[in-house]
């Protein structure tokens, strides 16, 4: 953050926004998958949903 000179609160922001862009085109492709198999867009969606379960704020796996 430093080297961009940016504060904390606008990092978190820009990674909140690009997360929320992330699962924007994740979604849209599981509902119209043309070139990837949908067995893989699975697999990917499955990761990216425990993924984002595990690194949120507080830790939603262990509740802390």
């Amino acid at each position: 953050m430093k080297q961009y000179g940016v504060s904390e609160e606008q990092a978190n922001n820009e990674f909140h926004y690009q997360i929320e862009n992330a699962w924007k085109d994740i979604n849209e492709e599981c509902l119209k998958p043309i070139a990837i198999p949908m067995l893989l867009l699975n697999r990917v969606l499955n990761l990216s949903q425990v993924l984002d379960v595990v690194s949120k704020e507080r830790d939603g796996y262990t509740h802390r």
